[in-house]
């Protein structure tokens, strides 16, 4: 059987009619998706205490929702690609159903771009950190979100356009605080006889055994009997050992400066015995003991701690900002009123005492018994 030639023609046109009526809708789909990327910059701002509180409150409701398995799909631009939004909702995906809560964001970024009105050119580089619980074990994780925010007169929201770097998460699980123990018979610690009083310390030679043999050591030698605490600086630190410029700081029983032991077991806390330095690896026999009741607990969050030793410190106190960077080998557990007496000193602006420094007569060991 043949068809005619016009119901042929029409067939055709059909056809044609609607392939061409499918381009123009991806066409049309195509030119729906922002580039928030290619955005003209037109002023950078500061992030004021509404907008962090604002901020703060939406992504305390984000966590909880990634805890409830909800969708996050309100919180993603939605003029985005589909493969950018696959990519931000696969790293959040994985989170959920978890115990999920809220640690911190902060704007390290701040904005404005041109846009067809105010409601919608304001720019964001985020930092949002949270934990995540799964079982027994506490992750925290650090992500960097791009945000836009958006709206009309009816209202505005923060709303995440790509994910700019993400960390693999720190474990922030609770430890052992050996550290904070009385020492236990038996035990060896240390004495430390000074002008102002003796200081009675515990070591750590599992977690620093090269600081712990060293310090031990050079303290048999004689090489503390006599030298002043330096450096005194009141709700921070007293530092002893070679004086900077000597050319003794790198003196050691290693014949020079030698490596970090930096133990995530061992912290900043007040009462920590550490190693100063000037950089990563130039331990010698410069030492530093904390002295500081109160912190700044706006640091904390900023840290990845674990949950018991962020409680420590906000109960007595230390020096959180040093963790990481130094070699903690031991910790006072008797004579913090001898430290807090040498930080009571009056100093220069240099940190060194003005008149006659405290110093130390002599440092020997002993078995608790």
């Amino acid at each position: 059987m043949k068809l005619r030639k016009g119901f042929v023609r029409l067939g055709v046109v059909l056809v044609l009619g609607s392939s061409m009526l499918g381009l123009a809708s991806v066409a049309e789909a195509k030119s729906k998706v922002h580039d928030y990327s290619k955005e003209e910059t037109v002023d950078e701002l500061i992030g004021r205490h509404w907008d962090e509180t604002e901020i703060k409150e939406q992504f305390e409701k984000f966590s909880k929702k990634l805890t409830d398995k909800k969708s996050i799909k309100s919180e993603i631009v939605s003029d985005i690609s589909k493969k950018d939004q696959k990519k931000i909702t696969d790293y959040f995906d994985k989170f959920a159903g978890k115990k999920v809560e809220y640690v911190y964001t902060k704007f390290d970024q701040f904005y404005k771009v041109k846009a067809d009105d105010d409601y919608n050119d304001l720019r964001a580089i985020l930092e949002y950190k949270f934990k995540v619980t799964d079982k027994k074990k506490v992750t925290e994780y650090s992500v960097l979100l791009n945000m836009a925010r958006l709206g009309d007169k009816d209202g505005v929201k923060w709303q995440i356009y790509d994910i700019l770097w993400k960390d693999t998460g720190i474990d922030v699980s609770d430890i052992d605080l050996k550290q904070l123990e009385k020492p236990s018979k038996g035990e060896e610690v240390c004495v430390m006889d000074t002008d102002a009083g003796t200081i009675k310390m515990r070591l750590f030679p599992d977690e620093a055994p090269k600081a712990v043999k060293n310090w031990i050591q050079l303290s048999k030698e004689g090489f503390y009997d006599g030298t002043p605490f330096a450096r005194v600086i009141k709700d921070f630190v007293i530092q002893g050992g070679a004086l900077d410029g000597s050319g003794d700081e790198s003196k050691s029983i290693y014949d020079g400066f030698y490596e970090d032991e930096v133990n995530k077991g061992l912290y900043n806390f007040d009462g920590a015995l550490c190693l100063g330095n000037n950089g990563p690896h130039t331990n010698g026999n410069q030492f530093y003991i904390v002295q500081n009741t109160k912190i700044d607990e706006e640091q904390l969050p900023i840290l990845a701690l674990p949950g018991n030793v962020e409680e420590k410190y906000k109960e007595i106190g230390g020096l959180p900002e040093l963790d990481g960077r130094y070699t903690v080998l031991g910790q006072v557990y008797e004579g913090m009123d001898v430290v807090k007496k040498i930080t009571d000193q009056e100093t220069d602006d240099d940190d060194a005492p003005v008149s006659d420094p405290v110093k130390i007569k002599k440092i020997t060991f002993e078995k608790v018994e």
